[in-house]
């Protein structure tokens, strides 16, 4: 039911008339959504429901002030930082979005203890550019520069290429300023004292477990306002050297870095190259390389320039291949890493392949490592549209080369109908955490949104890696519902249902990509 002209006035009191729309053309900018058309009824249909209303709170205060609005009106809500796909969308009729853009400031960059505190809009990118000048550097998640630091961290999943050298978000937090469902304000960790943002925990019990888990509520447990998260080191210039036109830029590699791309015959001797090049320390950063359609569309500026290099055999990525960038603080330590890989490689059977030591494709992708992570309208311009097919999963990397072997066979079943890319190879994708000591795999694959077939074809796939996920099991995470992969994992759907009901007894925070606490899931 649309917000009447009274609720509407209310909201209009409380942030000012430029900033909230029920403007049906506003909304609809919102309610577009990437693989929305997986999410609604209708075929080649990426619009999910609009919300009444977009209101844009400038502090705080004000967004305490709208949740506490809801909950007395009966009216739903949720968050929107950046916004990546259908996790931002709202599901429910008579619900509210909040536009976290105007709350878009550094608040402070702690150099010494190297922790950056933050407010919902600022990005990655942003961070970056800052943390740079300071020998500083954040690990940025596999969605892009342009995303949110803060929801990454607060509420969302948070992986990408340089994860293996400086974490992974979930575990990067450290101070929170959260506004819960109720519209009470809770500062977690050491802001809850006063001591400063420099930790998530204690005195007592964490609960970052309950705010965000592995993958965040997405906007299903209220709205996070402020949060601190680590930096890692940066060990390159304040600023790289880079040429070329916007969007595609290219740059020199600095000294004392190395990158390349790795291949090995068999995914097993994969798994143990990594295992051993992880455990030497040499990843700065490391991830599956896509196939032809995907790692070949970043680095090349246009589908014409993508299907001449193809044509002449100057995009040939091997399947079973891995990207890694090495950064070294001494001329000794380069010395060492170069010397480490070299012999890991020969005992697995791999070797350093020849497609990425061309001059203009190791400009293009070592920037892309660095200081992108993926670009997801370079990685999937070929068709312009892309999304997993229920194989992913967060586990070992001997875990993660299986669910990439695994998938060959869903590929090939759905390219020879037509249904995806026919790249030749496969658009998988893989990311090393931590040292190595986990590893996520997702398997993504470029389709035809445009085209009912397409579109078919890809929702039948997607429900054909998820069924095959839950047999292995491979714990598809942010796909799947709960209630599916729960039982294989310490039924931690009870949990969030429990946590869903304590916290929002009225059920205002949208928990569509979350979990609604009104299921039976006793």
């Amino acid at each position: 039911m649309p917000l009447s002209s009274d609720l509407y006035r209310e909201l209009e009191d409380m942030v000012g008339t430029e900033y909230i729309s029920a403007d049906p053309v506003v909304l609809d900018g919102y309610a577009y959504q990437r693989v929305g058309e997986f999410d609604t009824a209708s075929e080649r249909q990426a619009f999910t429901p609009r919300p009444e209303a977009a209101v844009l709170p400038e502090n705080t205060e004000a967004v305490q002030a709208i949740v506490k609005w809801c909950n007395r009106r009966g009216v739903s809500f949720k968050a929107s930082c950046t916004g990546y796909g259908p996790w931002n969308a709202m599901t429910r009729e008579g619900a509210i979005l909040l536009d976290m853009r105007r709350m878009n400031r550094i608040l402070d960059l702690d150099e010494k203890n190297m922790f950056i505190v933050v407010e919902p809009y600022v990005s990655f990118g942003q961070i970056q550019s800052e943390a740079w000048k300071r020998g500083l550097n954040c690990n940025i998640i596999g969605a892009g520069a342009q995303t949110s630091f803060l929801a990454s961290h607060t509420s969302m999943g948070g992986c990408g290429i340089q994860t293996v050298s400086m974490g992974y978000s979930g575990r990067n937090i450290l101070g929170v300023e959260w506004v819960t469902p109720t519209g009470e304000i809770v500062r977690i960790g050491s802001p809850g004292n006063g001591s400063g943002w420099f930790s998530g925990d204690g005195p007592g019990p964490s609960i970052r477990g309950i705010i965000r888990g592995c993958n965040g509520a997405s906007g299903g447990l209220g709205v996070f306002t402020k949060c601190a998260g680590k930096l890692g080191p940066w060990p390159g210039p304040a600023e790289l050297k880079i040429e070329g036109t916007s969007p595609e830029y290219e740059a020199e590699i600095p000294p004392l870095f190395d990158y390349h791309i790795l291949e090995w015959p068999t995914w097993e001797k994969c798994a143990d190259g990594l295992y051993r090049i992880c455990e030497a320390g040499l990843p700065y950063a490391l991830h599956k390389a896509g196939g032809p359609g995907s790692h070949g569309a970043i680095v090349t500026t246009t589908n014409n320039e993508y299907w001449e290099r193809r044509k002449a055999g100057e995009l040939l990525i091997p399947k079973v291949s891995m990207g890694l960038v090495m950064a070294a603080k001494s001329a000794r330590e380069h010395t060492f890493q170069v010397k480490v890989l070299d012999k890991i490689l020969a005992e697995t059977g791999g070797r350093i392949c020849p497609v990425g030591e061309e001059p203009t494709f190791r400009r293009r992708d070592f920037l892309h490592m660095v200081k992108a992570c993926f670009v997801p309208r370079l990685a999937f311009r070929l068709t312009g549209a892309f999304t997993e097919d229920g194989m992913i999963g967060i586990d070992s990397i001997a875990h993660a080369t299986m669910g990439l072997r695994m998938d060959e066979a869903i590929k090939d079943k759905y390219a020879e109908r037509g249904a995806i890319l026919a790249d030749g190879t496969y658009n998988t994708w893989a990311a090393m955490w931590e040292a190595g000591h986990l590893a996520h795999f997702e398997c993504g694959h470029q389709f035809d949104q445009m085209d009912d077939e397409s579109v078919r074809g890809v929702a039948e796939m997607m429900r054909d890696g998820m069924d095959m996920a839950e047999k292995v099991p491979l714990a598809s995470h942010w796909i799947a519902p709960p209630k599916m992969i729960g039982p294989q994992c310490e039924n931690f759907h009870l949990w969030m249902g429990a946590i869903k009901r304590t916290f929002d007894p009225n059920l205002r925070s949208d928990p569509s990509a979350y979990i609604s606490g009104e299921e039976d899931y006793e």
